[in-house]
């Protein structure tokens, strides 16, 4: 009889805003594991203060979003290098410890920021590709199963590479509501393995006055007992130790 898969189940929390100690909150009720991307500033929303980073570092792992939350992709060598690196050693100054795990903001990405986040010093690095759930051949282009965001059908699509749109058809079953969306991969890892990952937007969920609706999926996934619950570091470190012998590792997605 074939060996059962592991299945791990991770979240995300983006932006550093300060509604992310609500989320935190969540979390660390249930008993779920999550990494949050924290930027030193963002122009776009308000980010926690240093007190607050630190606190919340004491229950979860905190990545690097950057220092100022720039696309990187759009930012020449020099601009993008500084980005990066000042983002990681501020943060690495805030929590007196290694950060190890980077977010792109946006979610976008090419070839050369990829180098430039793996010659930082990070051991991986989230996107936002969509309808993930398997670890990819590359650690720096990591995807997820799904946005605590409903998007259309499109959306969806163009968020995924070719692997993604596939998983949204036989996986999520062309599902646009994020809670459905993300319960059927709950449902689909859990009984064959691979991960389930979910990235948040604390100051989204505020906006869209979504928080029962969060607590009421992060309940359900605290409750599949099956499911190995994990930071994307540690993700990523497991992707190192397995490389030579890789578990639920599939071709490496298209870039978007």
């Amino acid at each position: 009889m074939p060996q059962q898969r592991d299945a791990y189940l991770t979240f995300s929390v983006d932006d550093g805003h300060p509604t992310d100690l609500s989320t935190a909150e969540m979390l660390a009720r249930l008993g779920l594991q999550a990494t949050f991307y924290v930027p030193g500033r963002n122009e776009e929303r308000p980010v926690m203060g240093t007190p607050e980073i630190r606190e919340l570092s004491r229950r979860f792992e905190i990545g690097s979003h950057t220092m100022n939350h720039r696309r990187v992709h759009d930012l020449n060598d020099i601009e993008a290098q500084a980005e990066i690196t000042d983002g990681k050693k501020w943060l690495e100054d805030v929590l007196s410890k290694e950060v190890v795990s980077f977010c792109y903001p946006g979610g976008k990405y090419n070839a050369r920021t990829r180098s430039l986040v793996a010659n930082a010093g990070f051991i991986g690095a989230r996107t936002c590709q969509f309808n993930r759930h398997t670890a990819p051949s590359d650690p720096f282009r990591w995807g997820v199963s799904t946005q605590a965001y409903s998007h259309g059908l499109l959306i969806s699509f163009r968020y995924s590479s070719f692997a993604g749109s596939m998983n949204h058809l036989l996986v999520g079953r062309l599902a646009q509501d994020w809670e459905t969306h993300f319960l059927r991969s709950l449902d689909w890892v859990e009984a064959r393995g691979g991960i389930a990952h979910l990235y948040i937007h604390s100051w989204e969920t505020d906006k869209l006055g979504q928080w029962r609706k969060l607590e009421r999926v992060l309940a359900n996934a605290a409750a599949r007992e099956r499911m190995i619950r994990v930071t994307n570091g540690t993700l990523f470190s497991l992707w190192h130790q397995r490389q030579k012998q890789p578990v639920a590792v599939e071709a490496d997605p298209t870039c978007r």
